[in-house]
């Protein structure tokens, strides 16, 4: 494929507020530097709105397709009509993944979107957790933006990773990219939106690992339709996970039931069926329930008591990090069903464990770094450099759980790189990190200027080699001023 990624969009604004081009311009750059992390390389990728031509030999060389969907690209006839002919062109070449994605940049009605995306795993990137209008997201580093935008763009990301890889059949040659497709699978149940940031966590968790996590497209909305994909979802399922908050949700076309409560009916019934597919259930439901209406009381009552719902189910109500870490247990000790993530590295209980992160292009110059952060008694974890990325990254995101101190080599690379890897840090409660970080650095490489305003807000101290105090005394007064003893 000549063209990795094409981004089809309408560079119309739908409101004054937000300039449709600007929005799209920043979400290609952000995915281009996050597919870079996981691939070692920047993915083609072409940014096309209404007023550019779309040959048909472009759209039979493109790779992928993601849709901005908006109220203007519902009313653009150049966007529809590119995306029409790329599922045409899709449909004749056959895939086992999706090629084409849903980003509903804002709201947008299910049923006045393309037919071509309405049965696809919509990536919401508006905020749906204000009141009243929902609105566009542009606060790309405020303090919404974890849940609102970065959490869904890594959904995104790794979601793309997949097709991306299966239409790339050079990349597909890879040994280290077999265990992609060859994973197990999990069945991660669908939510009410007050869990829905607690699910993503989890689902990202379990991608990581290497798993496959269903539902991986829109739920069917008329209830025959829904019974039969989740059966056959979860027959073919390692594990059946459900989150039960404080809403109980809307109710399906056809029947009486939520989405939340017919999936745990059908997990039961296939946990329990004669075939001999007795698919295990992890069920956590929240401890508090003092929001809940009658109607999702009655609900979780009726799943503690109901013996035939409690069928190889293990049911859990207590704090959720808890669960995370029963469902670790549950998957993650198995060496058959994990994915690599690398070399094993050691944290010393008895020192303060620091993170060098560097790139391979700056590795000769962040050497002789390291070996100061060593000699100032420090244990030093160190990124793992070689041709495997995917285990490169699975270990680059196990050693964001354990670090007590972050540094970062800035060198060759520019500053979106660092201030990328400072984000990691960031999320790193996300992926099951238990305790605080104790401090961020930037270590300054030679000859190298770096704009500190791009790095406000995140708490970071700078070390340089270029600075006339030695880098080892540099480091020396980093750790005492961390108040804390080695």
């Amino acid at each position: 494929m000549e063209l990795d990624i094409l981004i089809n969009y309408s560079e119309k604004n739908s409101t004054e507020k937000v300039d449709s081009k600007a929005w799209a311009n920043h979400f290609t750059k952000f995915l281009g530097v996050m597919l870079n992390q996981i691939l070692g390389k920047t993915p083609n990728i072409a940014l096309r709105s209404e007023s550019s031509s779309l040959s048909t030999t472009e759209l039979e060389n493109t790779g992928l397709m993601i849709c901005l969907m908006a109220p203007e690209f519902v009313a653009s006839s150049q966007c529809l009509d590119a995306l029409k002919e790329f599922d045409a062109i899709v449909s004749k070449q056959g895939s086992e993944y999706p090629r084409i994605f849903n980003v509903v940049k804002s709201y947008v009605p299910t049923t006045s979107q393309p037919l071509q995306v309405q049965g696809l795993l919509p990536y919401v990137f508006y905020d749906d957790q204000s009141q009243g209008d929902k609105k566009e997201f542009t606060d790309y580093f405020g303090p919404n933006a974890e849940n609102i935008y970065w959490m869904k763009m890594v959904d995104l990301v790794y979601d793309l990773l997949n097709s991306l890889l299966a239409v790339q059949e050079d990349v597909l040659k890879a040994d280290d990219i077999k265990p992609l497709y060859e994973r197990q699978t999990v069945y991660l149940a669908e939510t009410t939106s007050d869990l829905s940031i607690q699910r993503n966590i989890i689902k990202r968790e379990l991608q990581r690992h290497g798993f496959q996590v269903l539902p991986d497209r829109a739920l069917p909305a008329n209830l025959d339709e829904l019974q039969d994909y989740i059966r056959d979802a979860v027959k073919n399922s390692l594990l059946s996970i459900h989150l039960v908050g404080n809403n109980y949700g809307e109710t399906v076309e056809g029947g009486e039931r939520s989405v939340v409560d017919i999936q745990n009916r059908v997990a039961a019934e296939v946990s329990s069926d004669e075939s001999g597919n007795h698919t295990p259930r992890l069920i956590w439901i929240n401890p508090n329930q003092d929001a809940s209406d009658d109607t999702q009381r009655n609900f979780v009552e009726n799943i503690q008591r109901d013996l035939n719902s409690l069928d190889n189910a293990e049911i859990l109500q207590t704090p959720l990090e808890d669960f995370k870490n029963t469902i670790r247990l549950e998957l993650f000790q198995s060496d058959d069903s994990v994915a690599s993530v690398g070399e094993a590295f050691i944290i010393d209980d008895n020192k303060l464990n620091a993170y060098f992160i560097y790139d391979q292009i700056d590795e000769a110059e962040a050497i002789p770094v390291k070996k100061e952060l060593i000699k100032a008694g420090l244990n030093v974890l160190t990124p793992e450099i070689g041709d495997n990325l995917m285990a490169s990254r699975n270990s680059h995101l196990e050693k964001l759980k354990y670090f007590d101190l972050g540094i970062i080599f800035r060198g060759k690379v520019n500053d979106n790189w660092t201030r990328i890897k400072l984000l990691d840090m960031l999320k790193a409660p996300g992926l099951g990190r238990q305790k605080p970080i104790l401090g961020k650095a930037i270590v300054v490489g030679s000859g190298v200027e770096v704009d500190k305003t791009n790095f406000e807000g995140l708490d970071v101290e700078y070390l340089g080699v270029d600075k006339k105090e030695p880098i080892g005394d540099q480091i020396d007064s980093l750790i005492k001023n961390l108040a804390v003893s080695i």
